[in-house]
């Protein structure tokens, strides 16, 4: 059975004009509150209003949103690329291009180089062929939006930002990626023969400086041992046993490292740390004799602790630092450069009241000994971790024990490996900086 639907004929009512919006303004008004807000970063990243100019010959090329007085213009994740072509004697174009170009290329000492093609975006802003009879105009104006990713191999992958590093010890290696806008004028040698056209090609190289930022804050806490007991959640651990030599006769001794759970940290983050190194008594007192005479505790490399005397043992007993690791996979064979771009400070804690390494009764009793302390990149690190094509950069803090007489010793050197991601922009803690004004 077919059913028919029958609409009223009857015209829709009349509808009066809608209200305007009211003004408004981020800042409180009088009894307004706010509720929450998500501030930027303390860095104070504001939206550059400048413009970058660029003269090439008979041409001029404007980039807008620039900071000014930079060298070299540059350019977040998804920016817009956009200004103006400012063209002298137009009448002689047949052809505007422009393109934004990246690469990404890695040279390894025993293993080649390779060349991959990141971006390779082209725009055609004026061409004869498409207008015969017209004649390009002295300005154009562009928009070019930038990719927040490329295709490599099959896989999608985000840009890499702008890098270069080099190393050339043997075997040598190094990476770089680069960003260009490549603007490439057709004209003719003469009006009456335009079969063999003059190409000029201008490069502007730009950075591209994506921004991230951490998912979580590091939370302050001027007490580890109560933090970790009330928020443990706040503390990743990472657990190693030092390895002694073989037929050695002596007690186990186990590293405790703890550092921010969320291990994604700002460029210019301090990062707090504590180590434990808890054992036999006796184990430990051994471990420390032939360094310093400290009766409890003990931190070489550390402005901060007052030792008897010094050690005769250049490395320091412990080492806290930030290690980056660039690598290169090439013909399935990877090679890779590790470099210290961050050195931790640390500093002894003192005793509980309940643990003493002279316990009358047992001398010999579990005990442990603490440090804390803080690490942060140096100020010339201005890129995080990224994997591009064959190339990858990974951060880690590493904590290193080096014993006073390593030849000597029945315990060897230790290192304990934490992967973290380092990002531009730290977490910005809202409650922290909440405006309560009512």
């Amino acid at each position: 059975m077919d059913f028919e639907l029958s609409c009223p004929s009857s015209d829709l009512p009349g509808y009066s004009p809608s209200a305007p919006l009211p003004s408004y303004s981020c800042e409180l008004s009088c009894g307004e509150r706010r509720l929450e807000h998500t501030p930027r970063s303390r860095s104070g990243h504001l939206q550059p209003s400048s413009v970058f100019v660029k003269k090439a010959g008979k041409t001029t090329i404007i980039l807008n949103d620039q900071h000014e007085g930079v060298t070299v213009p540059s350019y977040g994740r998804q920016a817009l690329i956009h200004g103006n072509l400012v063209l002298e004697k137009s009448e002689s174009i047949l052809e505007v291009v422009i393109k934004v170009e990246a690469k990404l290329d890695t040279t390894v000492s025993d293993g080649g180089a390779q060349s991959s093609k990141l971006l390779n975006d082209s725009y055609t802003l004026w061409s004869h062929r498409s207008q015969p009879s017209g004649t390009c105009p002295s300005q154009i104006p562009f928009s070019m939006p930038l990719p927040a990713t490329f295709k490599h191999n099959g896989e999608t992958s985000p840009l890499p930002p702008s890098y270069n590093a080099g190393f050339f010890s043997v075997p040598s290696l190094f990476v770089r990626s680069s960003y260009n806008i490549h603007v490439i004028i057709s004209r003719i040698r003469h009006r009456k023969v335009d079969i063999w056209p003059k190409t000029k090609h201008i490069l502007i190289p730009f950075t591209y400086a994506p921004r991230t930022r951490s998912h979580r804050p590091i939370i302050p806490s001027p007490c580890f041992f109560s933090s970790v007991k009330t928020s443990p959640e706040e503390w990743y651990q990472a657990v190693t046993n030092l390895k002694t030599r073989p037929n050695a006769q002596i007690s186990p001794i186990t590293c405790h490292l703890f550092v921010p759970a969320g291990r994604i940290y700002g460029l210019t983050d301090t990062i707090p740390f504590h180590i434990q190194l808890s054992g036999s008594g006796c184990t430990l007192r051994d471990l420390f004799s032939q360094s310093v005479l400290l009766d409890r505790v003990m931190s070489v490399d550390s402005h901060n602790t007052v030792a008897s005397k010094k050690t005769m043992n250049t490395k320091p007993l412990l080492r806290v630092y930030i290690l980056r690791q660039i690598s290169v996979t090439m013909r399935g064979e990877s090679s890779w450069k590790n470099n210290v771009i961050g050195e931790g400070t640390i500093s002894p804690m003192p005793p509980e009241s309940t643990t003493c390494c002279s316990s009358d009764d047992d001398p010999c009793q579990t005990e442990h000994i603490d440090w804390e302390g803080e690490v942060r990149c140096g100020s010339d690190i201005t890129v995080g971790g990224f994997s591009a094509a064959n190339a990858q950069v990974k951060d880690f803090i590493v904590l290193t024990l080096s014993p006073p007489s390593p030849h000597s010793s029945p315990l060897l050197e230790m290192q304990v490996t934490v992967p973290i991601r380092l990002v531009t922009d730290s977490f910005t803690e809202t409650v922290a900086i909440m405006d309560h004004a009512v």
